[in-house]
């Protein structure tokens, strides 16, 4: 397998594609990722056909995403026992068998809890999936290329995110139902899994000598005790926390002030169109030479579009502030995630990528129960506002005292393909 270089060029998209393992990795994950997405939204509509339970439904769905906090640590160490690019194939596979059971529960009409039971078998099963790639990545591209790979990796996740309920609404369109959804998925992470097969990174250096059920801390642990891991994680809880605030409080808004229903449309749009047009930027942002200040500087960004969005009687306002804050949120995320990347042990990258998806699956899911209590209390107006003010205030001290760290190179090592390392930073890409 050819190792990538450490040429001294611009981090851009195509030098970051250039690497073919990276690039297959990258394509199986989404690949995963409208696959999963499909399968959990097919079986939802299933249930409410043979139930008529809303309740039913929002189990079904519920158990499709809970995972990700309870199971993504132990993904993450296990991860970091085994080859990156083994896990993803491994969690591709499995998942497809899940697919073909529940395909064929549902052709036999199995009883709706034996059905759901499957499905959150596939999604236990999807928890290495992220921890993977991003430790992965690592050791598919050179560090000058890390911001764009991580862009890229961000921007795939959001696709991908969005892309799903589409696969799905078009399959339904032409006239089929679950059961074709739940094949196509399965189809679909057979083929995540023939891309992922080919690549073929090393086990990492330590896993051979671990395995101590204290391994499982070890992840948190470095969260914890290490500052440069520590604040790049806690921006970018905090802006997964407003993410999963400001979607909530968009439906909200358009329905207390903007016009209803159809306003929300415009507004998930801008986020959106926000979102993929910071994409044009944000490997060049992510590689800047002082990190911190222009972090913050994105997440007061974030912070002033949301609040003033909040505020805001124009629709057409609304909706351009809301895509600046679709721009911002994903331009810090993954200027986070390249500094903890930067900054986590190699061997143990997956582990912490693990913790950091627990923590910020559960500050999007935090932020979006807060959003209607708040709302409530204070007005969705306002509550947006107080919310906005706090996290551009955590945001602040969470930023103070970063550092960036030294390109993984720089400290280069026998024994990690030339993956040698740094001493800073962490963030998630999602």
């Amino acid at each position: 397998m050819s190792r990538p270089t450490a040429e001294q060029t611009d981090p851009t998209f195509r030098t970051a594609l250039r690497e073919r393992d990276f690039r297959l990795l990258l394509a199986g994950h989404g690949a995963g990722t409208i696959a999963q997405l499909v399968l959990t939204l097919a079986l939802g509509i299933e249930v409410l056909a043979q139930t008529s339970s809303s309740l039913w439904v929002s189990v079904t769905v519920a158990l499709g995403f809970a995972p990700y906090v309870i199971f993504s640590g132990y993904a993450g160490l296990l991860a970091d026992r085994w080859s990156r690019s083994a896990m993803l194939t491994w969690s591709f596979v499995a998942r497809a068998g899940c697919a073909a059971v529940l395909a064929t529960g549902l052709l036999l009409q199995w009883p709706v809890p034996l059905l759901v039971l499957v499905a959150a078998a596939a999604a236990v099963l999807a928890t290495p999936s992220y921890p993977a790639l991003a430790a992965g990545t690592l050791e598919c591209v050179p560090d000058e290329q890390l911001p764009a790979a991580n862009a890229l990796v961000t921007g795939v996740e959001n696709v991908t995110w969005m892309a799903g309920p589409g696969v799905l609404g078009l399959i339904l369109l032409t006239g089929n139902g679950p059961l074709v959804a739940t094949l196509f998925a399965t189809a679909l992470f057979v083929i995540a899994g023939c891309m992922s097969a080919r690549v073929h990174l090393p086990r990492p250096a330590r896993a051979a000598a671990e395995a101590s059920g204290a391994e499982l801390w070890d992840g948190l642990l470095i969260v914890v005790n290490t500052a440069p891991v520590r604040r790049p994680m806690t921006v970018a809880v905090i802006d997964n926390f407003l993410y999963g605030y400001l979607v909530v409080a968009m439906v909200l808004l358009a329905e207390s002030a903007l016009g209803g229903a159809r306003t929300v449309g415009w507004l998930n749009a801008g986020l959106s169109i926000g979102a993929l047009a910071a994409m044009a930027v944000v490997n060049r942002l992510a590689a800047h030479s002082r990190p911190a200040p222009l972090l913050l500087a994105v997440m007061m960004v974030f912070a002033a579009a949301a609040g003033f969005a909040g505020v805001s009687p124009w629709v057409p306002l609304t909706v351009l502030l809301v895509a600046v804050a679709g721009a911002a949120t994903l331009i810090a995320e993954v200027m986070s995630v390249t500094l903890l990347q930067r900054a986590a042990p190699d061997d143990q990258a997956a582990r912490v990528f693990g913790v950091y998806d627990q923590l910020n699956v559960g500050a999007i899911a935090l932020g979006s129960l807060l959003a209607g209590p708040l709302a409530e209390q204070l007005g969705a107006d306002r509550a947006i506002v107080l919310v906005a003010l706090c996290c551009g205030l955590a945001s602040v001290l969470a930023t103070r005292s970063m550092r960036a760290a030294a390109g993984r190179h720089s400290l280069g090592t026998a024994g990690r393909h030339s993956l040698g390392r740094r001493a800073a930073g962490h963030r998630r890409t999602a």
